[in-house]
């Protein structure tokens, strides 16, 4: 382990995962554009209602609205095809023309569109006989009570959910690729040949796999901290309450995740002859560990209750990355946790002890790669 602390490649890695984290906080600070302006072309004075309606959106999306009176239908048309206006805007009433660009986006038409309506309906009423306090009073309405329902209870609990998945995808790779690096060097230098013969074969992976994992650790701190430190330091970050036991139990699901693929990633690369083998070996299990990615924040995150996702939770090679997500969703049962969590201790208790015994064979055959056949054959 203190050849990995030691190792220039290691150093390098750590560090650049540390300036990832940093350019993450840094950079959008510093590329973030200013505020939006929309600019609306007319052939007259645009209504009251009109841009009363429109600075009050603009107040609630934090934009801004420019106007500018044109001559006639002509320059307008001519604003939008040069980019200097975004929405024309001509006549008024039933007879408005609206005039957008084609790549434009959807959101500031729409709004003009709603202001003009609303020009319409107050000019109806006034022509009605109405005066402007009674038009007031019936546009200042109350619109009904709105209730959101999602998929899951609280929203702000599967965010944290969320990106505990993503780190915990990140931990377990980064855990894996180093735990089997350390092996196939290892072996390939023979070094471990001068273990066995201190050492039981048993005795020389749990100690290879600690070590690795602690040098993985070492590198998701790196990576974890300063983004960490500077939530907490934002001050405008509150974690839901439920969130602290999430973030708890995702940490023991990081230890069951690691402890059912720690001694796999090392048997593949005992099997291996060359470092350079190391990333063929190790495809079957990190294509496992995609899929899982690939289904907790996909399906998982958005249909937690599907049967997939409960599928997912439940089956051990896949529920250290589902599992989590999908409780933070607040919609499983204990009992299906409980269940979850048995069956992956099982299963890498299980995966331990055949992967012990294809890395006690694997390790001391050299000169050729050693096929998962074999190893468990001979």
């Amino acid at each position: 382990m203190a050849e990995g602390f030691a190792s220039r490649g290691w150093r390098v890695a750590t560090a650049l995962m540390l300036v990832g984290a940093l350019a993450v906080i840094i950079l959008p600070r510093v590329l973030s554009a200013g505020p939006t302006t929309y600019t609306l072309a007319t052939t007259g004075p645009p209504g009251q209602a009109l841009t009363t309606q429109l600075s009050a959106a603009a107040a609630v999306g934090d934009f801004t609205v420019r106007y500018s009176v044109l001559g006639d239908e002509t320059a307008v048309r001519r604003a939008i095809q040069d980019d200097t206006a975004d929405v024309g805007l001509v006549g008024s009433g039933e007879h408005a023309q609206l005039y957008v660009r084609q790549t434009n986006a959807a959101v500031f038409p729409t709004l003009v569109s709603a202001a003009v309506r609303s020009q319409a309906e107050v000019d109806a009423m006034t022509a009605a006989g109405l005066d402007p306090t009674q038009i007031v009073r019936i546009q200042s309405s109350p619109p009904p009570r709105e209730t959101t329902i999602g998929a899951v209870s609280d929203a702000g609990r599967a965010g944290v959910g969320y990106v505990s998945g993503i780190v915990l995808y990140l931990a377990l790779i980064l855990a894996g690729t180093g735990i089997a690096t350390t092996v196939a060097t290892e072996k390939s230098t023979r070094v471990s040949e001068v273990l066995l013969a201190v050492l039981r074969p048993t005795q020389l992976l749990v100690g290879t796999v600690l070590g690795a994992s602690l040098l993985a650790l070492a590198q998701i701190g790196a990576l974890a901290v300063p983004v960490g430190v500077w939530v907490l330091a934002s001050g405008d970050t509150t974690l839901p309450p439920a969130a602290v036991g999430d973030i708890a139990l995702a940490v023991a699901w990081f230890i069951l995740g690691l402890s059912l693929y720690a001694f796999v990633f090392a048997a593949l690369a005992a099997l291996v002859d060359k470092v350079t083998e190391v990333s063929s070996a190790l495809m079957p299990v990190n294509m496992v560990l995609i899929g899982s990615y690939l289904l907790a924040v996909i399906v998982v995150a958005s249909t937690p209750q599907h049967w997939v996702s409960i599928a997912g939770s439940l089956f051990p090679l896949t529920a250290p990355l589902v599992m989590p997500t999908r409780w933070a969703s607040g919609a499983v049962p204990v009992w299906q946790l409980a269940v979850s969590m048995a069956l992956t201790g099982t299963a890498a208790v299980l995966l331990a002890r055949a992967a012990s015994v294809v890395y006690r064979r694997g390790v001391v055959r050299t000169g050729r790669r050693l096929s998962l056949k074999d190893a468990l054959h001979l």
